[in-house]
């Protein structure tokens, strides 16, 4: 179950605007709440439609509007619109709320809870006059000998069942500590002031880490609460849906609840239940099949793996379970599915527009038109030397699904497209087969390693399912828009979805570059572990 919308199971949406890059002549919504039959079921499309609207450049020096300046964010869909939640000292101490018509452009709101949004000192200030709202938590949190943090950390913010929303976020005692609570707060509005209710886990010294909280639902409307960091691997707490406090009596006792997967290299976690369709055929081997799927439901958590500043990764592990048994094929190493990437080629001037570096600390969302989103922050500059390397910015991005149930992401920034079926000469025709291709492969980087950045390299997609250029092998296209490729021992398992592609372009007179934009498609798939690593592909259709 969504949290963000408390029932919308994953359902294949598909419609057509004018201002996105997605595909014609798609199937109506069928409606919240219906669980998708066998297969993924969308009505076939005619041509592909190619947008209007492009992004704004980024600058280092931009305002802190925006999304500028945005650590560990979470979007919530409410009257209409589309709110992000965030912190970064910079913007403002405490967690800060900006708003955006359409997940592209976002405009900063202010502060979430009164007596934020100001300088360390002035936050200080109140803090020690006992006239904050967060007065409670500061009583405990200060009580460490080594105290000289005022920083709040990773909100969350979730529909409250008597109305308005929760805001969960955390405090800790100093950077790195594992003395740490998160607590709750509450508001009428989505956009706040939220005041202060309780504290819903504290971790006093060692073990789980009460930061990051992350509220998921499973279909039967039980809540639960991850959380944990890099001191003792992620946990998770019920909570009473009526209250959004915690479901036992020691509400906020000294406890860290039952622990998901110990690893000290794992961080920001949220978890999401899925239905998703999943082709039981070979279709390395065999004929595609259209009776081979069936659906499978799970739920699905990320989190972000690796140093902050050097490594950071997006990775994912499923569980039958809400609050039990999560892993992945490289078991607590989990599914990685993004890295530190950019779509200009090596040895190219540099162009921020274009880098995607060490993403990570993300939320998951599903639109009100059955979008499944990533939201995350991710840096444009190379990182390497210090935690505040690289300047941070609020990126959106579709999900999918491959066909065996593993999470794909979209490596291009969300600008509004929607899912439709894929044909071979939609692949095929637009740009006469060629493509940009990204490969990566997930390692787990010792803590003060620097993850190289994957390069755009040339290949091209033929007519006869083979792949020619920087990379050699074969494709193939199945189902409504599911794609497999092998090269060399390696096969990938993806989908093909409506992108607005960001190419980088020489200056005619050799004196710089531009960065065009088109619409078309992009094509991401992992594969499987192989020697206790997957492998990552992207492509984007080169214009």
């Amino acid at each position: 179950m969504n949290k963000k919308r408390f029932a919308l199971p994953f359902a294949v949406m598909f419609a057509v605007t004018a201002m996105c890059a997605t595909l014609a002549a798609c199937g109506k919504d069928d409606g919240e709440g219906k669980e998708p039959g066998p297969g993924p079921g969308p009505s076939p499309s005619a041509e592909l439609v190619y947008p209007e609207k492009g992004f704004n450049r980024l600058y280092e020096n931009k305002t802190k509007n925006g999304a500028y300046k945005a650590h560990d964010p979470v979007v919530i869909e409410a009257d209409g619109k589309f709110y992000a939640f965030s912190t970064d000292n910079d913007a403002g101490y405490g967690v800060q709320v900006r708003k955006s018509d359409d997940l592209v452009e976002w405009e900063f709101v202010g502060a979430a809870i009164p007596g934020y949004g100001a300088t360390e000192s002035e936050v200080k200030a109140k803090l020690t006059a006992g006239t904050s709202e967060l007065q409670p938590v500061y009583e405990w949190i200060s009580q460490a000998s080594n105290f000289d943090c005022y920083t709040l950390w990773a909100p969350d913010v979730v529909p409250a069942k008597g109305g308005g929303y929760w805001l969960y976020s955390s405090w800790t005692t100093t950077f790195g500590s594992s003395r740490s609570v998160i607590f709750q707060c509450h508001s009428d509005n989505v956009t706040g002031p939220y005041t202060y209710v309780d504290m819903i886990v504290r971790s006093p010294n060692g073990g789980i880490n009460a930061i990051d909280p992350s509220i998921y639902y499973t279909p039967d409307g039980k809540m639960f609460m991850s959380y944990g960091s890099f001191s003792g691997g992620i946990a998770t707490i019920e909570l009473n849906p009526d209250t959004g406090l915690r479901k036992d009596t020691s509400v906020s006792a000294d406890t860290t609840g039952k622990i998901i997967m110990p690893n000290r290299d794992i961080e920001g976690s949220v978890i999401d239940y899925k239905t998703v369709p999943v082709y039981t055929g070979n279709i390395a081997t065999e004929e595609y099949d259209e009776s081979k799927w069936e659906n499978q439901s799970k739920y699905y958590m990320m989190a972000s793996f690796g140093a902050l500043a050097n490594n950071y990764n997006m990775r994912v592990w499923t569980s039958d379970k809400p609050d039990e048994g999560f892993t992945s094929e490289r078991g607590n190493s989990g599914l990685q599915i993004a890295g530190a990437w950019t779509w200009r080629k090596e040895g190219e001037s540099r162009c921020n527009d274009l880098n995607y570096f060490i993403p990570g600390h993300n939320d998951m969302i599903t639109t009100s038109k059955g979008v499944n989103l990533l939201a995350y922050h991710v840096r444009t500059n190379t990182s390497g030397s210090g935690f505040d390397t690289g300047v941070h910015y609020l990126y959106t991005s579709m999900y999918d699904f491959n066909s065996k149930g593993q999470m794909v992401m979209n490596p291009n920034r969300y600008n509004g497209e929607t899912y439709g079926k894929v044909e071979a000469e939609d692949i095929l025709t637009k740009t006469e087969g060629k493509y940009s291709v990204i490969q990566m492969a997930s390692k787990d980087y010792g803590y003060n390693d620097v993850m190289p950045t994957a390069y755009a390299q040339d290949c091209v997609l033929h007519e006869d399912g083979t792949i020619t250029g920087a990379v050699e092998g074969t494709w193939k296209l199945y189902g409504d828009r599911y794609v497999y490729i092998k090269i060399g021992e390696i096969e990938y398992y993806g989908t093909a979805m409506p992108a607005m592609i960001r190419q980088y372009q020489r200056a005619t007179d050799g004196s710089g570059y531009n960065v065009k934009e088109n619409g078309g498609l992009t094509i991401s798939a992992i594969s499987d572990a192989v020697n206790g690593q997957n492998h990552i592909l992207y492509l984007n259709m080169q214009f």
